[in-house]
């Protein structure tokens, strides 16, 4: 199948999201739970406009070489530094008539073939941790569990499960806290202070990515903390209105961080043109969600292979176009910003 009979699929698949031909939450405005951002959407929003006042220069009297976009995650050595954010819920969030083992036995499977590690997510009910966790046991040197900021009892005991599986690094998504949802199921999510991070980095003894930075005051908490990686979202809009775009922050908060841990992104990444943004304004690498879960909705890991690859190729294109031999060759001076 091609990509564009995947989607007409994943789109009939789906009651709740209307897979737009342009994804940038106009649509879905408000739509929490749902696929859309919160309050007025605005965050989901200008998380994909900003993305478009970022404009790539061409650069092309040079040597003709092919291009190198593979990227080491802590050990791990992938195609490309492009991830599959943790989405889940499909049913709730999309409407979506595939169940959600199919949906993340696609997701998994497509990424391992296509090589680019998988971020998995976490949730109110036993099961929505447990059908991950599995996955992760059986995947362990391709996924990466994500688990909510529950109260710190319920963190600790689910991390115990997770350090069971010998992670090759374990994710948190602070920003979950303002979930709509959770509070609504009324399960204990709770906020994080720099000793919280510090117990379960300690604890793990493994890599430890905290999701949720938007400003350089929580990067330096962060850096504090001694997690090893950040992810500058802002949970793709969905838990404050009005957000400032990801994008528009990286920068600061990239040049801030100068290397002392990894800066990935997420929020309205949709092409691989966009992921060269990013990694030439700060970035080490780009989570991506929800084109990867439209296209296991649509054709499991056949879809999100497909889609996989074509993001790599379009950030080898853009490298190719801008005499960037690797991903150390991508540069500021790559990108011009409008914002």
């Amino acid at each position: 199948m091609t990509l564009d009979e995947i989607k007409l699929i994943a789109k009939d698949n789906m009651a709740v999201c209307k897979m737009c031909r342009i994804c940038n939450g106009e649509t879905c405005r408000g739509w929490t739970p749902g696929p859309g951002g919160k309050g007025s959407g605005s965050s989901f929003v200008r998380n994909v406009a900003k993305l478009k006042d970022v404009t790539i220069d061409m650069k092309l009297i040079r040597d003709d070489y092919e291009v190198d976009s593979s990227y080491d995650f802590f050990g791990l050595t992938c195609a490309a530094p492009i991830f599959a954010a943790p989405i889940a819920n499909v049913a709730i969030n999309y409407g979506s008539k595939v169940d959600e083992l199919t949906y993340l036995n696609g997701l998994t499977q497509g990424c391992k073939e296509a090589n680019l590690p998988v971020f998995l997510g976490d949730g109110a009910n036993r099961e929505a941790f447990e059908m991950p966790l599995r996955i992760h046991q059986a995947m362990n040197d391709r996924t990466i569990m994500t688990v909510k900021p529950w109260a710190m009892d319920m963190t600790m005991a689910k991390l115990s499960e997770v350090k069971a599986c010998n992670p090759v690094a374990v994710a948190m998504d602070i920003d979950a806290a303002g979930l709509i949802l959770l509070k609504k199921q009324g399960v204990p999510v709770a906020y994080k202070s720099i000793e919280d991070l510090k117990k379960i980095k300690e604890f793990m003894n493994v890599p430890f990515i905290v999701k949720g930075v938007m400003c350089v005051e929580d990067a330096q908490y962060a850096l504090e903390a001694g997690v090893d990686a950040i992810v500058v979202s802002n949970h793709g809009g969905r838990v404050l209105d009005d957000s400032t775009a990801t994008i528009e922050v990286l920068e600061e908060i990239a040049t801030f961080v100068n290397k002392r841990c990894k800066v990935f992104i997420d929020g309205g990444f949709r092409s691989g043109s966009d992921v060269f943004k990013a990694l030439a304004l700060g970035a080490d690498g780009v989570l991506i969600g929800r084109p990867f879960s439209h296209y296991s909705i649509g054709g499991q890991a056949e879809g999100v292979k497909l889609y996989a690859e074509k993001l790599i190729n379009e950030l080898k294109e853009c490298m190719r176009m801008t005499s960037c031999r690797t991903l150390d060759d991508i540069k500021r001076s790559n990108v011009r910003v409008h914002f």
